[in-house]
Formats: structure tokens, sequence, C-alpha cells
């Protein structure tokens, strides 16, 4: 009997091990399935007689959607281009203009306008829905067979994964046979596409974002301009024949070397052969032993790995619009200064020239997608500017292009989806006194919204405007009323109470001013200007960034604002007849906030060189700093 007792002791605890064991294996086994089924679509069960009607609708989902891949690609992820920026040239690159075909720019005049994913699911979703009924055409193939109505508007969905696209789309159909022998609904549609728009998007991404931190390309072009000695930069030459240069053939000679250059750009990770060859004016040799491989080759992401070795990048500048303005110049025309010697090397001459550019010019950069037994060859274009300012990199952010989910809307439509409040205090930035009737305007990428004026608050204890503004997370406000500067002020609508002070700097308005001369040669006398005579007047602060323009004779009403404060400028003005400049004041003026006030007139002298061999005039001009010394500085009467 104890043995029987220790026998069925073991053999209960035998049997208790296996329950455990099948328990577990199948809990496993359910939690196995269960996480199956949510990883993978959930696949309709479909009549055979309805199979080939779902397989030409998911066949036309396939028309459809490569379709509107192809177009995102060629466009840089639109299929239909906002209003927006279909009608603003500023914001979109056109290669034919005769074709109508227009690319809008990643980033453009300090705006970035990168669409992100979800529009670009959005444009492909429309399209497939707009598409759909021209595909299916009525379902036209089944009409002898079949009466098929269409239950529900069709519902897509659309996944960009790292090796394909899928496209899911719930759209309720039921199914009849002319004969009554069969009725069916089936609704589950969709089409995997072994296309890695995500992955090729990605490295699209990263490439503008590290242009607009790097300024890599504004970096080239500037080393470009730099070392061709047919443009004109900085440098010094022992000769007493000035140096003239055609900015029109600066531009051409600039457009040359991109054209030639940009396309040796290279992206780490991508596939490209540092084994060609490439060019060398000192022989054939192979990319990786050239200039290019140390200055033309960009790194987007650390340790890429493999996630791009299939994958070709490509950026090109194909003789599109450029914009160039070089200073100093004058109607297209870039001098060099000419600078004698001392007296004990008269005969010695020196022309020094030192110029700066603003540039803005569009490229494309291409990402070809190679096909491999997984995947199609697919192709992503994205066009972006270069903007370079006084022979700097100028990428400044100052704002982004909102993108809707779905259709464009107005600035009215912007403005009118107002969520935070914001209050904001217009405040003299000379007294300290608040302001009123300061008119306020809001912008947020290519939207303007209309604030109204600011008013008193508080019953008088500060003037301001408090609004319920839309979401902005770097806008622009601007502020302006007469007798002040215009003003600008970055801000932050994205949290709700906050508030900015606006500062605005006042300023004296003069409507009387006036230009008079004297000769080099007996400064003491003053004279009024001849009948073929103008001034351009240029007053600036290097100190507050302000800076005034006006012509003499005056034209109108147009009044010259200087700002009401303690403040040093520099004035340059420039004397001309008909034909060339005669004349001219390059010098500093110190103006106190009381002299302004009490001031109603501003006399500008000019010192002019009157008849003069040409050398003599060129020498004149360059050293107009030195002879402006001898004449007054602008006067406050």
């Amino acid at each position: 009997m104890k043995k029987r007792e220790v026998y069925f002791a073991g053999s209960r605890s035998q049997i208790t091990l296996f329950i455990v064991m099948a328990l577990v294996i199948i809990i496993g086994g359910i939690v196995y399935f269960s996480y199956q089924g949510q990883l993978a679509p959930k696949q309709e069960i479909v009549a055979p007689e309805a199979a080939p009607l779902k397989s030409f609708v998911d066949n036309c989902i396939k028309i459809i959607a490569e379709d509107g891949l192809e177009r995102i690609g060629l466009s840089g992820g639109y299929i239909r281009i906002p209003p927006g920026i279909d009608d603003n040239p500023k914001t979109y690159l056109s290669n034919l203009p005769q074709s109508g075909f227009k690319m809008p720019y990643w980033w453009h005049d300090g705006i970035e306008a990168v669409p992100p994913e979800d529009f670009i699911k959005d444009q492909l979703k429309n399209h497939i829905r707009n598409e759909l009924q021209g595909c299916v055409s009525n379902f036209e193939p089944f009409e002898n067979q079949f009466e098929i109505n269409q239950l529900k508007d069709p519902l897509i969905e659309i996944n960009f994964n790292d090796e394909d696209t899928s496209i899911e789309m719930k759209y309720p159909l039921e199914i009849v046979a002319k004969d009554a022998s069969f009725s069916a609904k089936i609704e589950d549609f969709g089409y995997t596409i072994p296309i890695r728009f995500k992955r090729v998007y990605g490295l699209a991404k990263l490439i503008m974002e590290r242009e607009n931190n790097d300024y890599f390309l504004e970096k080239r072009t500037i080393d470009l301009m730099s070392l061709d000695r047919d443009i004109p930069v900085t440098d010094i030459e022992v000769t007493c024949s000035a140096k003239t240069w055609e900015l029109s053939k600066i531009k051409k000679k600039i457009m040359e070397l991109l054209r030639f250059n940009l396309p040796y750009v290279k992206i780490i990770g991508t596939d490209f052969n540092p084994n060609k060859y490439a060019p060398n004016p000192e022989g054939r040799q192979i990319y990786s032993q050239t200039y290019y491989q140390s200055h033309y080759v960009l790194d987007v992401e650390q340790n890429p790995g493999n996630k791009y070795k299939n994958m070709k990048v490509s950026v090109r500048y194909d003789n599109w619009p450029m914009d160039i303005f070089a200073r100093p110049s004058q109607n297209g025309i870039l001098k060099s200064n000419a600078d004698k010697g001392s007296q004990m090397l008269k005969f010695f001459c020196l022309h020094v020239w030192h110029f700066t550019y603003d540039i803005s010019y569009p490229v494309v950069a291409t990402i070809l997608d190679q096909e491999t037994d997984t995947n199609s060859r697919y192709q992503f274009n994205f066009a972006f500017k270069v903007d370079i300012d006084h022979n700097t990199p100028n990428r400044v952010n100052k704002g982004t292009t909102l993108f809707e989910a779905s259709d464009e809307i107005s600035s009215a439509e912007y403005c009118g989806e107002a969520e935070k409040e914001t209050t904001i205090f217009t405040v003299d930035n000379s007294t300290g006194d608040s302001i009123k009737d300061v008119n306020l305007t809001f912008a947020c990428g290519r939207f303007y919204c209309d604030l109204g004026k600011t008013e008193w608050l508080s019953l008088g204890a500060a003037a301001g405007i408090t609004k319920i503004m839309p979401y902005c997370v770097y806008g622009v406000l601007r502020g302006t009323k007469e007798g002040y500067l215009d003003s600008q002020e970055f801000i932050q609508t994205d949290v709700d109470g906050k508030s900015f002070v606006m500062l605005m700097n006042p300023v004296k308005e003069f409507a009387d001013y006036k230009v008079v001369k004297h000769l080099l040669s007996d400064p003491s006398v003053e004279e009024e200007l001849a009948g073929n005579e103008k001034a351009s007047i240029l007053v600036k602060s290097n100190e507050t960034g302000f800076e005034d323009f006006a012509f003499y004779p005056k034209e109108g009403n147009f009044r010259l604002k200087v700002p009401l404060k303690d403040a040093k400028y520099e004035a340059t003005i420039y004397l001309v007849d008909q034909e060339e400049i005669v004349g001219g004041y390059i010098g500093e003026w110190k103006v106190s906030k009381g002299q302004l006030e009490g001031s109603q007139e501003i006399v500008f002298h000019v010192i002019y060189q009157g008849a003069a061999s040409e050398e003599d005039k060129a020498m004149f001009i360059a050293g107009l700093g030195s002879s402006s010394k001898k004449v007054p500085a602008p006067e406050l009467k």
C-alpha cells in the first residue's frame, strides 16, 4: 500500500506538469495568432464569382497609385499644387514655362516648405479617390453579368513602409447576377506597390536639413567664385589702368561653373563610385583623388549603414533664372579703385577692389532608388533655392509653410481658425510710453492676418490689442503708424496667453531738404545744383540697421525720415549729371534728438571736381571720403 501511494503521488505530479505545459502552449498560441492577426491585414473571403471584380478594382488602385507616386516624385511631393503656391512664381521652379510644369521649392526666401508625410498621403488618397470612378468606368466589363451598386464612398488608407507602399480601401459594393443566381457584398480592396517611398523621402528630408544647417551649396558657390580669376571679389593689382567687369558676364560665368561642378556633389552612404574618373586640369584622376572628394561629399546621417546603398543622388543647376546683385556697381559695371603711391613713388599705381554679391538661384536634387529583386525603380526630385547675401550664406528661417491635410485654405480661413489668445503691447521705444492706433498685421508663411489697430487697455494703463490668433511657431508681427518707423517682431502663437511688446521708433520726417555743392579747388563757396544735376542720398546706421534713401531735387511729397534719437549715421551722397558721377559726400553724421526736434530742414553738402581727365575723375571718386572732409557735414536748420 505504501508503494502504491508513492506511485500514485508521482503520477499526479506528472499529470499536473503536463496540464501546466499544455496551458502555456495554448495561451502562447492564442497570443501569437492574435498578434499575427493584428499585424497582417484582414483578408476578406471573396466568392469565386466576385473574384474577377476584386482583381479589376485592385488593378485600378495599382494603376492610379503608381501614377500618383510618379507625379509626387516628379514635383517633390505634390499631385495637385495648392493655389497659394501655384499663384506665386516665387514659390516654385518652372523648368519649361510653356508646359506649365511646376516644382514647388522646399526652401526659398527664408521659408521652409517641405511637404509633410501626412500631406503627401492625403495628396495620394485624393488622387485615388478622384480617379477611381474613371478607372472602374461604371464596371462596364461586368455589365452583362452583374448589377453592381456602390453602397458607400470609398475610404482609403495608405502606409509608407520601409520596403513598399501599401494601399487599403474600403469600397462597399453590392453584386447581383443578372440571372439572379448569385448575390454578394464585397468591400476590401488594396494593393502593395514595391516602391520604397518612405526611405527615399526620408533621405530627401535629411539632405534638405543638412543644407539648411551647414549651407553646403552656398559655401561651394562662394568657393567657385573665389577661385575663378574672371570673377572679381577681393584683390589688388599694380597698374595705373582702371579695371572694369560686366555683371552680365560675371553672372554667365557663375552659371557655367555651377552647371559643370554641382553634379559632382555626392552623399555618403549612397551609390557613387569614388574610382570614377573626374576632370582635372593637370590630367586624368579618379574622383577620390580630386578636390571634389574633400569638398563635394556631404554627410547627412551618421552611420547610415546599407539604408541608402542602392540609391543614387544628384544635384544640378540647369541655367535656371539667377538673381545677382554686386556692390559697388553702377549700371551693371564693376570698377576697381585707383590708389596712388607715396610721394617717393608717385609713379607707382595700385588698383584695389572688394565686391560683395547677393546671389539667389534654384537647384534640383534627384534621388534614384534603383530596381532590385524586391523593389521597383523610383525617382524623387525636389527643388530649393541657394541664397547668398554679401558673400555670406543666407539661410535664416523666416517661417514655415503650412500644409493642410485636405483642400488648400485661404488666408481668411487660416486667420479664422484662431485658437491661442495673444496680447500685443505697443510702446514708444524712445520714451517708453504706450502708444495706440498702431496698425498690426501678422504673417505666418504665406498667410496674412489683419489684426487691426491697438487701443487703450486696462482703463488706459497700457496700449495694445488682445486677439485669439491662429497657431504659428514662427510668425512675423508688423506694426505701422504715422510718425514712426515700420516695426517688425518674430513671435510664437503656439501657447495660450502669451504677450509680446512691439517697440515703435519715432522718426522726424523732413519735407524740406536740399543739396548744395562745393568746388574742390574752392570749397568755401556754396553753389546750387545745375539743371542737369541730381543727387542720391543714403542715410544709414550700422548700429541699428536703419537706412533711408532720397533724391534731390525731390519728387512729389516724398519725405526723408531720420529716427528721433541720438545717433551716428553714415551719409553717402552721389552727385550725377546726365552721364556720370561728378561728385558727392561720404562721411559720418552725428545728430541728437534735441537737434532733430528743433529742426525743419536738412542741407546736404557735396564736393565736386570740375573739368578733369578721365584718370583724375576716377581717382577723385575713389578718394571721395577724404575729399568730403573739406565741406560741412549735413546741417540741421
